[in-house]
């Protein structure tokens, strides 16, 4: 009889028998087994809590107007003059506008600021057939800009100013001198229009209206509002006041407002 053990050591032998050299007596090599590392994606702790706190919203604009009555004026106006030297047009026109500035000192005028915000002294030139050109005489302006805190006194700042001498008027700007308390106003409209106009979307849609999540815009500040004048005036003219009316000005808002969609409204 042969033994479990003779049996065992004969079945090993078989087995390496079989396992033995491939043809040509070359060794096979194992094959290497690559690991391939998993693709990781980092998400931002703040783009979890946006996923999971999305809310389903109404995006509505509103903008308002407020009108505000202008308080100040502002009017630009210059003395130009000639001479045949630089010298005799610069001495004629410091001249001339002294007067102007004093009428206007002492015309009584509210508030009265002036101001000097240009000057100028230029050549004029004159061509001969020949095309040589030749300076001819000099041209000197001087630009002074007054402002008044009240708006009625503006056409009498202009006939004190030409009837002094000023011989050009280049603008009139009225403004408002606190427009805070309309840009608040304006604001407070814009919002209430935006959220009537979110709540009749939100009804019709069969849900309350949620809180606001985001607001844009804002109110601008008004710029000054000028108003055009005759460039030229003349004494002939003086026999009657100068009108001016001066006008409103008006601030503006415009706002956009995201808001939640609320609850499902009852029986819907």
């Amino acid at each position: 009889m042969i033994s479990r053990a003779g049996h065992i050591l004969m079945f090993a032998c078989a087995l390496t028998a079989c396992a033995g050299p491939p043809a040509g007596g070359q060794t096979t090599a194992t094959p290497t087994v690559r690991t391939v590392p998993p693709n990781i994606y980092e998400v931002a702790p703040e783009q979890v809590q946006q996923a999971q706190e999305a809310v389903a919203f109404i995006e509505v604009s509103g903008v308002a107007t407020v009108s505000v009555p202008a308080d100040q004026a502002q009017v630009s106006f210059a003395m130009e003059t000639r001479g045949e030297t630089a010298e005799a047009a610069a001495t004629t026109n410091a001249e001339a506008m002294d007067r102007v500035l004093a009428a206007l000192r002492g015309g009584n005028l509210p508030g009265l600021d002036l101001s000097t915000f240009g000057y100028s002294l230029q050549p004029q030139y004159a061509t001969d057939p020949n095309r040589v050109r030749t300076i001819v005489a000099y041209v000197a302006s001087n630009n002074v800009s007054g402002t008044v805190t009240d708006v009625d006194v503006v056409g009498r700042l202009i006939d004190l100013a030409i009837r002094a001498g000023a011989n050009r008027v280049a603008s009139i700007t009225f403004s408002a001198s606190d427009t805070e308390p309309a840009r608040a106003q304006a604001l407070a409209e814009a919002v209430g229009n935006a959220r009537a106009e979110a709540n009749v979307i939100a009804e019709s849609l069969g849900y309350r209206l949620g809180a606001p999540l985001e607001i844009r815009g804002g109110a601008q500040r008004p710029i000054p509002r000028p108003m055009q004048f005759s460039a030229e005036r003349t004494m002939a003219v003086q026999a009657v006041p100068t009108p001016i009316e001066a006008g409103d000005q008006t601030v503006s808002a415009n706002v956009t407002i995201r808001f939640a969609l609320g609850p499902a409204l009852a029986g819907r």
